[in-house]
């Protein structure tokens, strides 16, 4: 076993962003990868599909999981839950949303949702809503009065306020507004990939500051201008953003997808990229149409060691990567989680 290869196997691992987490078979390659814990999307901002109804509905098909694999998958509500899933070997389970949809106007749901365990909420999925703007808006008009009530009652209760997908000036007004740390779950660098979707260097500057951390983010349309990215592009904005405000307040979000490439044929593919259009979620500037072949290397979550390796490579100390991988963002959650 290479050096790089005992660090990955005594690290702990959280990815910030696992769409792909909702697909059951899908859960032993996030083990075979090294991975401790992963912040799996149990809330949307989508459409239709962002509303209490359906959202409570997929918290109960959770409950459903932990309650059938017990030996499997842990529930994370605290830090120490973290901890649990690494000595046991199981896989450790944050409830995220992917947006504050799921609130609907009713403030108090930030309470229901905190009681059922979720722990980490985005504030806008690329759209304009009732707390804010997304980066995929025109004109960002900031963080509304009810959005700066919600991030009041996220404080209050121990939630992780997480602009991923969140417009610049309501990412900057949410990080004012906030009396904890804001993360960027999934985010990459924009003076390494000119997207909308990515972030300019100010505002990773403010995150750190605040005392939050970025996650660097494997979906392709925001690792490279080419359809097929390679590892090395991805630790490209590893290396800005660390050189911009110091690997400590650098993450993992890779954003596996349940619709990439290698998951669904390409015409499943695209017929949820036409809905996602539709929806008016994604736009054609900001989101090439499938198949989404994430970085070369880090293909699938098994191959996460790749990861590891590249960190070790590039020239990152064992303290360094073990914070990159997991550390950092445990960091935050011990300010946050109750």
């Amino acid at each position: 076993m290479s050096r790089a290869e005992k660090i990955h196997e005594e690290a702990i691992i959280i990815d910030a962003t696992c769409p792909l987490a909702v697909l059951d078979q899908y859960h032993d390659n996030y083990r075979a990868g090294g991975v401790t814990v992963v912040a799996a999307t149990v809330g949307y901002g989508v459409g239709d599909i962002g509303n209490i109804n359906f959202t409570v509905r997929n918290l109960g098909n959770w409950y459903k999981r932990f309650r059938e694999n017990p030996d499997k998958l842990h529930f994370v509500k605290s830090v120490n839950d973290i901890f649990q899933a690494k000595k046991e070997g199981k896989l450790g389970v944050i409830f995220h949303f992917q947006g504050s949809a799921p609130f609907e106007d009713d403030i108090n749901m930030v309470e229901v949702y905190h009681r059922l365990g979720v722990r980490m909420c985005q504030l806008c999925y690329n759209a304009k809503d009732l707390v804010g703007c997304g980066c995929a808006v025109e004109e960002d008009t900031g963080l509304t009065e009810y959005g700066a009530k919600i991030i009041g009652e996220m404080n209050r209760l121990g939630i992780v306020v997480d602009c991923a997908h969140t417009g610049y000036k309501t990412t900057m007004d949410a990080i004012e507004a906030s009396t904890s740390p804001v993360i960027i779950s999934h985010g990459n660098a924009k003076a390494i990939c000119n997207n909308r979707r990515n972030l300019e260097d100010e505002l990773i500057q403010a995150i750190a500051r605040k005392g939050g951390v970025v996650g660097f983010n494997g979906f392709p349309g925001f690792v490279a201008d080419k359809p097929r990215p390679t590892l090395d592009d991805m630790l490209d904005h590893v290396d800005y953003m660390a050189k911009l405000v110091g690997p400590e307040n650098i993450s993992v979000g890779i954003d596996y997808y349940e619709y990439q490439a290698g998951v669904v044929d390409d015409d499943t593919a695209n017929l949820i990229y036409n809905y996602l259009l539709e929806s008016g979620s994604w736009n054609t500037t900001d989101y090439p149409a499938p198949p989404w072949y994430y970085p070369e290397g880090l293909e699938m979550p098994e191959k996460l060691v790749n990861l590891t390796i590249g960190l070790y490579k590039r020239g990152y100390s064992e303290d360094e990567i073990k914070g990159i991988l997991g550390l950092n963002i445990i960091r935050v959650f011990r300010k946050i989680w109750k």
